[in-house]
């Protein structure tokens, strides 16, 4: 499933409203400053226009004549011609004949066909223009501006606008794509809080709490986390109760089975020993067997309950070695006579040398590849069992003489309730508890076939460096 960004989401419907914004207001303004700018330009062509009238009505009857050299007849358009405008001064001849008497220097000739008094547009030298007519007494004056260079202004002054524009929203997504990120800064730090949890922290969260938009989430977080430990417990307390519960008849019941044994052993001692004492005799110690073997998975199965409820603890230094080697006393004192020895090489560990997890819990561990061992286990050569320190992690292996696994079987045989062999005793359980045990200390257990033949169950640990270097 694809994911989707909340911080691009946010980033694109906010900057989708700024642009429809500002869009909106760079319109209008737009709009409104082009009127405006075209309005500008048209009253300057009515105000060149009048000027002209004005200085030709001055011209025609001066109220002091000026002398003849006082105003050059060659420049009197000089000022019009300055400011880009275009202009024509004619004398009227009839109803459509005019004479042009001066105009602009670049000015066309607009004299014909004679423009209509007022605005209008012509088309001079292959050029649109503007045109404003007027005719005072005997005079016609035109003025003009180029089309193209209305537009080149009206291109300019839309440059003008759209740069800032642009830099404005450029910087106003930078600003949001800041402001975004520092303001999902406290969900960044939920989701750290909650990466970083352990998984059996029954305590409430805390990141989160004192922002308002997740503080609701937080707390149905917290619910939820209650609820789920809850059920958890719940769980795990039915089944360490059933446990307890059924350890009691099951001791019941085997200690009568030993008492028939021995009743019927003293019973075949002092009369002739029969076929139904021997079928007697089988049967009791086929019930025997059956309920051993449900008394080692009950046990298992309360092994498995403490460790999956998260039991704490530190083995360090001398203690590992200890545990070790009560492992190894345990193995072999519940041994029957013929049982294969145990070759064990356990240096000295170094006092920092500490691993995530209590003694009891590492004794039983090996215990159960111990036992594992001791099953599979052919042939009179000893089992070997090694402990090593390298490259900051501990190793235990264990080595057998057996038949070995295919590494398919390898797979399975960490699986709760297989087994290689149902012909042989056991509960399934044993190598599985000791996966979950390496677990809960961030370690593994490995199974493979030794080249020379056997089973190599090897667990490592990671050694906690604050115990180190404490």
């Amino acid at each position: 499933m694809k994911q989707k960004s909340l911080r691009l989401r946010l980033l694109l419907l906010l900057s989708a409203g700024a642009c429809l914004l500002w869009g909106s207001a760079a319109a209008w303004m737009f709009t409104s400053l082009r009127h405006e700018l075209l309005l500008m330009l048209d009253n300057r062509l009515i105000a060149s226009t009048q000027m002209v009238a004005g200085i030709a009505s001055q011209l025609a009857h001066p109220a002091h004549p000026p002398a003849p050299a006082a105003v050059p007849a060659p420049n009197w358009l000089s000022v019009i011609a300055r400011d880009g405008v275009a202009c024509e001064v004619s004398l009227v001849r009839g109803e459509i004949e005019l004479q042009p008497l001066a105009r602009t220097a670049g000015s066309p000739d607009f004299s014909s066909p004679p423009a209509e008094l007022g605005f209008g547009h012509a088309i001079k030298g292959g050029k649109p223009w503007r045109t404003y007519v007027l005719q005072s007494g005997g005079l016609r004056i035109t003025t003009a501006d180029r089309l193209d260079v209305r537009e080149h202004l009206v291109r300019s002054m839309a440059f003008a606008l759209l740069l800032p524009f642009v830099l404005m929203l450029l910087g106003s997504l930078a600003l949001t794509w800041w402001s975004l990120n520092l303001g999902l800064r406290p969900l960044q730090r939920l989701r750290q809080a909650l990466a970083q949890r352990p998984p059996r922290d029954p305590s409430p969260i805390v990141a989160g709490q004192d922002i308002q938009e997740l503080a609701p989430l937080v707390h149905t977080l917290n619910d939820l986390l209650a609820r789920m430990n809850a059920a958890i417990e719940h769980e795990r307390r039915w089944s360490a109760d059933a446990a307890h519960e059924l350890r009691t008849p099951l001791a019941a019941i085997k200690t009568h089975v030993q008492v028939a044994q021995l009743q019927l052993g003293q019973l075949g001692s002092s009369t002739a020993s029969g076929a139904p004492h021997n079928d007697a005799r089988h049967s009791l110690e086929a019930a025997h067997q059956g309920i051993d073997q449900l008394h080692t998975t009950l046990e298992q199965l309360l092994l498995l309950a403490r460790v999956e409820s998260g039991s704490t603890g530190r083995c360090q230094g001398a203690a590992i070695t200890q545990a070790l080697q009560q492992a190894i006393a345990q193995v072999q004192h519940a041994a029957s006579p013929g049982t294969p020895a145990i070759h064990a090489e356990l240096p000295a560990l170094a006092p920092g040398t500490c691993l995530a997890l209590p003694p009891e819990l590492l004794t039983c561990a090996v215990r159960n590849l111990l036992d594992n061992a001791m099953q599979h286990h052919q042939g009179s050569q000893p089992i070997a069992l090694r402990l090593q320190v390298q490259a900051n992690a501990l190793h235990i292996s264990v080595h057998d003489q057996g038949p070995g696994l295919t590494p398919e079987q390898c797979t399975q045989a960490l699986q709760r309730f297989w087994r290689h062999d149902h012909s042989r005793p056991g509960s399934g359980l044993g190598l599985p508890v000791v996966q979950r045990i390496a677990h809960s200390a961030g370690g593994q257990l490995q199974l493979s076939s030794a080249p020379e033949g056997g089973l190599v169950a090897q667990l490592h640990f990671p050694i906690k460096k604050e115990a180190a270097s404490a």
